[in-house]
């Protein structure tokens, strides 16, 4: 059953492509707050949990984009305009 904050953010695309990743943080509230905020200025955010056996991290991404220069472009826009650090992943 999805809790009210993460039925806020889209779930995760599925299919080839990249993501922009905007923060990796260890509280779900705090992941699901970003993402839910990113939603609702537009962006396809979402959260994706910790694999088993993996660090606990919630990872906050947007995407899924068709190519490199489409996820270029969002990443410097959310650099400029929201001041993260993201980064470019599959």
């Amino acid at each position: 059953a999805a809790t009210p904050t993460a039925a806020a953010a889209s779930a995760a695309p599925q299919g080839q492509g990249y993501v922009v990743q905007v923060a990796a943080l260890t509280a779900r509230p705090e992941a699901d707050a970003i993402a839910k905020r990113l939603s609702a200025k537009g962006y396809a955010a979402f959260v994706v949990p910790p694999a088993s056996g993996t660090p606990q991290f919630y990872r906050v991404r947007i995407g899924k984009f068709g190519t490199h220069r489409e996820a270029e472009t969002v990443a410097a826009k959310l650099q400029k305009e929201e001041q993260f650090k993201p980064f470019i992943t599959r």
